[in-house]
């Protein structure tokens, strides 16, 4: 006949587990805050619209009503290599980068090599346009290092770029023509 032991477990041991997975526990978090910071989550600006994220949500109504105001006032197209993009869009901010292989335009817009760059604004009611003003930032959509940032003033209208690298890309920008302000952006890929 065996004698069963039942002893309760030491005080002494329980205590010491207890206290060894709280301070593993703590370590951990403290480790996941330290990574954390150090690698620059949160700073990244993505310049959409050449502006920062938090700029774009807090005034995102009012870049549409811009929009539609600028639209009821000239007519603007631009062309990328040979794909021509009539009026401005945002549509694409609402798009994952995937959506793009499914779609048949604004697709392959970017050579890996030259491009070109263009664009073509009119008056509505006729009128000679002064004071023209377009910046465009076309930009990988995983990191900045390959940025293009591309300025026209007034007669300014064609510019030639090169892009070395594969995948996909975002182009954006704003157009101002005197105190009237547009907004595009268009997601597309580079092969």
């Amino acid at each position: 006949m065996t004698k069963n032991n039942n002893k309760p477990m030491n005080k002494f041991f329980l205590y010491t587990v207890f206290i060894v997975k709280f301070l593993f526990g703590l370590g951990l978090i403290v480790w996941t805050v330290m990574m954390t910071l150090s690698s620059d989550v949160g700073s990244d600006d993505d310049n959409a619209f050449l502006s920062t994220y938090h700029k774009v949500d807090d005034n995102f109504n009012e870049m549409i009503i811009s929009n539609a105001k600028f639209d009821e006032k000239y007519n603007i197209r631009f062309i990328f290599n040979k794909e021509i993009i009539d009026g401005l869009s945002v549509k694409d901010v609402f798009l994952a980068q995937r959506a793009i292989k499914k779609r048949s335009t604004r697709k392959n817009m970017i050579n890996i090599g030259k491009n070109e760059f263009k664009y073509e604004i009119t008056s509505k009611d006729g009128s000679e346009l002064k004071n023209i003003k377009l910046d465009i930032l076309i930009t990988m959509t995983t990191n900045h290092y390959f940025d293009k940032k591309l300025e026209f003033y007034n007669n300014t209208t064609t510019k030639v770029f090169d892009i070395t690298q594969k995948g996909y890309w975002n182009i954006t920008g704003t157009i101002e023509v005197d105190t009237h302000k547009g907004y595009f952006f268009i997601k597309t890929n580079a092969r």
